[in-house]
């Protein structure tokens, strides 16, 4: 099964010089657990839960602290015309859980391990 097929949602985004405070809320109000970091000439990173809380653990003032300075640069992208199982091998072998999906070189949704977990509980497809 191609990921184009699971019909990846189109992600929320975050400019990188919003505070980590807005990130949190965002991620909230969506009930995501990853935010598409752009700047002006494109994708600059992801910024999840998972970096919020490693913020939270270093002290940092959410109100203070840009969304660059925590996220995470060069993130893990699959191709939508690609198996599932190959996304799935990138979130393993690199411990995330959530990788950005490209069409032609532009961002064009994001999937996670929700989405996976979601898939497989219609009755385990070929992935």
């Amino acid at each position: 099964m191609k990921i184009k097929e699971l019909r990846p949602r189109m992600p929320v985004t975050i400019p990188k010089s919003e505070s980590l405070g807005a990130a949190a809320k965002l991620l909230a109000d969506e009930d995501i657990g990853a935010l598409v970091v752009f700047e002006p000439n494109g994708l600059a990173g992801v910024i999840s839960e998972r970096d919020i809380v490693r913020a939270i653990a270093d002290g940092c003032d959410l109100a203070e602290i840009e969304v660059c300075e925590y996220m995470t640069e060069a993130p893990v992208v699959a191709e939508d015309d690609a198996v599932i199982g190959d996304a799935i091998a990138k979130m393993n072998e690199t411990g995330i859980r959530h990788v950005v999906i490209v069409t032609d070189g532009d961002v064009s949704g994001m999937i996670s391990m929700r989405d996976i977990v979601a898939l497989l509980g219609t009755g385990w497809p070929e992935l």
